[in-house]
């Protein structure tokens, strides 16, 4: 269901002067069923350029004619137009005080954050100029204001203009120029050598630094130079929780077909409830910001390599000459690995152990530079020593020194920050001997459980004997049983679990783990005949998507194995396998398909060892039956959430990702159970042969 306070906008790229087919299109989408729309804005330039042919002649000559009817009253906007780069093309047509072209066309001419059909919208008028930018006289504000390009004086009003305001959220901030450096940390590698790369290198770090500091929920901007691109999401430094979403527009009516009509429908952030406003999807990047913006490339470099340099600060109290591993890529991989392996910092680590932090669940693609940047927002840094093996690769964990004991506090508030899109743990480092101690108790630990039967832990809440939440359980055979999952994505989602404490479906008893799988397939059977629990009016045949997360988590006990069913409606249902797909590609990983087919428990369990042995692992069972497989290497990070996330976004419902967001009181948890036990016996096959066999 649609958010009722949703605002639906459409954003166009660069005008230039093609104002007929500009709203030629906006009509027909305004009255298509997607419509109405609330209002449209245009971002890069209005007005045609001298750069644009014979069509920029004059001031605005070519405009002016398309224009005439909407000034002089003969015809009337489709929506109400407002946009950011009019000068100095527009001149003539643009004299307006309060910006006013014609009814309902405005041109945004003062930087500043406007409420506009209850979106706060956060504008930079004009384009960029690095020399009218750095240049602070008089003489050159003078200029610039009369060719259009903003200079630190109108980034400054727009700072102001939020302050006065109280500060708050910013629905969507609109500028002309692509933000500098907005691709680095992006996954999506289709473009790493075009338009859009080509547009992030030479954009405005005014605009970065706006956005940086904004944090708006959408980012759109013109002067693509020929690419539409719509970023992965971002997480933003700080505390603002939400992801920010770039996209940048193609130019209107554009011969190469590029898309330049962008369609939002965006409910203002303060109708939004906290928990909505911080979701954040499975593709979800690093800040693009979180490194200071890289300058551009020299011009007529002397050797012409990559990049011109590397545009990064090293952590502070850092040599700038110590090795960088990113330069890595461009080597040839023997000399790559022998560099490497002789540039791992084995040193001791610098600072008092009382004063230091230890990180892990690090994305391998964060670099010392990336690691000492964000927790430098905590105080000075001493030391920071990334783990990396004898080939250089990182390891996923770092200590990092602080100064002061107050700023080794403020980091440990960083734990479960998101950070290159992995979930961090931060906790106190511990001493040499505190780790041996630990690890010699580890190992007596491990040799006693040895000699045990292996008793459940007391406080799994999978183990029936622990008598947690039992009234979720609708089903109960001889080996296994079915229980409602504790804050389900949809209704009916369930989880099949083993009674036994085993921690994998592959290291499950061949008794249990057959029928483990006669659950799953009777599950199967009820949705196919539009059951499970659904709401009456919604009893349509729906298919299923069971998906198991195999970690040790031996710090709570080991795991305990836990199907998740989740029903998905037949026509979302055949986007499963593309969105997984998708998924992994997001998160640099790739799945193993289990070929043949599983058509048994027997099946699933030997082909799951052949491929991860006794290991962690994570596998998809779609709903044509074939089943996708990951193995997790030791020490891998992986997304816990994962497979709720991305389930999450094929069934619409991204705001139900986080299980704690979706508690219920036990009354409607029982109601919940009921309402699947009623549906689902009939089709019941395991607990039915329990019976049979009493």
């Amino acid at each position: 269901m649609s958010d009722p306070n949703a605002k639906k906008i459409l954003i166009a790229g660069d005008v230039r002067g093609n104002v007929q087919a500009l709203y030629k299109r906006v009509a027909s989408v305004n009255a298509s069923a997607a419509g109405p729309f609330h209002a449209l804005f245009c971002v890069g330039p209005f007005f045609a350029e001298a750069s644009d042919g014979d069509a920029a002649a004059g001031s605005g000559d070519a405009a002016m004619d398309e224009l005439r009817p909407y000034i002089d009253g003969t015809a009337v906007a489709p929506l109400p137009t407002y946009f950011v780069d009019a000068l100095p093309a527009g001149r003539d047509l643009c004299r307006h005080p309060e910006g006013v072209v014609a009814p309902d066309i405005t041109f945004l001419r003062s930087p500043g954050v406007r409420v506009v059909e209850g979106l706060r919208v956060a504008s930079l008028p004009g384009h960029y100029n690095p020399m009218s930018f750095d240049d602070e006289s008089k003489l050159a504000a003078t200029a610039a204001a009369a060719e259009g390009e903003y200079t630190k004086q109108d980034v400054k009003a727009l700072r102001t203009s939020l302050a006065a305001q109280g500060g708050g959220g910013v629905d969507l901030l609109l500028t002309s120029d692509w933000p500098r450096n907005v691709t680095a940390f992006s996954r999506d590698g289709k473009d790493s050598a075009g338009a859009a790369s080509r547009a992030s290198a030479a954009g405005s770090p005014a605009s970065a630094e706006l956005a940086r500091e904004l944090q708006p929920r959408y980012h759109v901007s013109g002067r693509s130079g020929g690419a539409f691109y719509a970023r992965e999401p971002y997480r933003n430094a700080g505390h603002a929780g939400h992801a920010t979403r770039f996209v940048g527009l193609g130019a209107v009516g554009n011969k190469e077909k590029t898309k330049w009509l962008h369609a939002l429908a965006l409910a203002p952030a303060e109708t939004m409830p906290p928990s909505a406003l911080a979701l954040h999807p499975a593709d979800t990047t690093a800040s693009p910001y979180a490194l200071p913006v890289p300058p551009p490339p020299p011009r007529g470099g002397a050797n012409g390599a990559p990049g011109g340099g590397d545009g990064k600060r090293p952590f502070p109290g850092a040599d700038a000459s110590e090795f960088d591993h990113s330069a890595l890529r461009w080597e040839d991989p023997r000399a790559k690995r022998a560099r490497a392996a002789a540039a791992v910092d084995r040193r001791p680590l610098r600072g008092d152990v009382d004063k230091t932090v230890y990180v892990r669940n690090l994305n391998f693609r964060a670099d010392e530079g990336a690691i000492g940047e964000f927790f430098g927002q905590c105080g000075a840094l001493v030391d920071l020593r990334l783990g990396r093996d004898d080939q250089g690769r990182s390891r996923g964990y770092c200590h990092v020194s602080f100064e002061t004991a107050e700023a080794a506090a403020k980091a440990l508030e960083l734990t479960d920050s998101s950070f290159f899109g992995r979930d961090i743990t931060v906790a106190m480092a511990k001493s040499e001997e505190q780790r041996n101690a630990e690890r010699d108790e580890r190992l007596r630990n491990d040799r006693r459980r040895n000699r045990t039967d292996g008793a459940p832990p007391t406080g799994c809440w999978f183990c029936l004997s622990n008598e947690k939440d039992t009234h979720l359980v609708a089903s109960i055979a001889r080996e296994s049983f079915v229980s409602m999952d504790k804050g389900g994505l949809v209704p009916d989602h369930c989880q099949v679990v083993p009674v036994e404490h085993a921690p994998s479906f592959a290291a499950m008893p061949v008794s249990a783990a057959e029928e483990v799988w006669l659950y799953i397939q009777s599950v199967r059977e009820c949705l196919a005949a539009g059951g499970g629990g659904a709401p009456l009016e919604n009893r349509e045949p729906r298919d299923l998507v069971v998906f198991e997360r195999h970690l040790s988590l031996r710090s709570k006990g080991g795991n305990h194995c836990h199907m998740n069913c989740v029903p998905v409606p037949r026509e979302r249902a055949k986007k499963a396998r593309k969105i997984f797909e998708q998924a992994a590609k997001r998160l640099n990983f790739e799945w193993t398909e289990l070929t043949p087919k599983p058509s048994s428990a027997l099946d699933l369990q030997t082909a799951i060892a052949e491929i991860a042995g006794d290991g962690e692992y994570y596998a998809v069972h779609l709903p044509d039956g074939a089943v996708l497989l990951r193995v997790i290497r030791p020490k891998e990070p992986h997304w816990m959430s994962f497979g709720r996330e991305v389930l999450g976004h094929l069934l619409g419902c991204p705001e139900r990702t986080s299980w704690q967001e979706c508690m219920e009181s036990e009354a409607a948890e029982t109601a919940r159970a009921e309402k699947f036990k009623a549906s689902f016996e009939a089709h019941d096959a395991p607990a039915r042969i329990a019976a049979e066999a009493e």
